[in-house]
């Protein structure tokens, strides 16, 4: 987690090169996400109103000067950049490691009355998030350990440039988590939902800003984090 991430920084630190800014979002409102399932690393698409959260990104980073465009290999997150790389003129650059937990035989089901096996199931996950691994799927650690090399990666190759990445609720939780130096035991806490988007820039004290997507407040952004 501390490895390039930290070379970063202590470069920041030293005005070697200039701060990375890195505008971080969870996708849009998928299919699954308005049928109130499960979604992991199923890949549905966007429904209508995630197709509006996508068009609101691009609006509110239309005065913003990206220099590169990080998704999911999911569908849904690569939708959600769609309008923004149209509207810069730039590529979305697709990383599997950016995808959502695998939430094995949890996938594409209801978590509540409805379905009483992933319900138990999932309130079994509760109880340890970190190493819990829902049958055929994976855990939170193994996760965190591949979203940070990538996010590493990513830090690497665009250090001092303005970076959009496209996350997931989970993926994001990571992301956020060591961008902002935070105690992993700190990351699960954070529900990311669809209407926010959050401006880190890099440095030896991480500056976050929050910025409403949507609704009578888009475009209102705020020195605290908002969920």
């Amino acid at each position: 987690m501390n490895g390039t991430a930290t070379a970063i920084y202590a470069h920041d630190r030293l005005g070697s090169i200039r701060p990375t800014t890195i505008y971080l979002v969870r996708h849009g409102e998928s299919e699954l996400n308005r049928d109130k399932r499960i979604s992991g690393q199923l890949d549905p698409p966007l429904s209508l109103e995630g197709v509006q959260e996508s068009l609101a990104l691009a609006d509110q980073l239309q005065g913003v000067r990206v220099t590169a465009i990080y998704t999911s290999a999911l569908i849904r997150a690569v939708e959600t950049a769609r309008p923004t790389a149209d509207a810069q003129g730039l590529p979305i650059h697709t990383r599997g490691a950016l995808n959502e937990l695998h939430l094995g035989i949890l996938q594409g089901r209801h978590r509540d009355e409805r379905d009483p096996e992933a319900q138990a199931l999932w309130e079994e996950r509760k109880k340890d998030k970190i190493h819990y691994r829902v049958p055929g799927g994976e855990t939170f650690a193994e996760l965190a350990e591949r979203v940070i090399g990538c996010l590493d990666e990513i830090l690497a190759a665009e250090a001092g440039g303005t970076i959009l990445i496209v996350g997931h609720r989970t993926t994001n939780r990571a992301l956020f988590g060591a961008l902002l130096n935070w105690p992993k035991e700190q990351w699960l806490s954070l529900n990311f939902r669809h209407k926010y988007l959050y401006e880190i820039t890099t440095g030896a004290q991480p500056q976050l800003a929050t910025i409403r997507l949507n609704g009578s407040h888009a475009g209102e952004r705020s020195a605290a984090l908002k969920l």
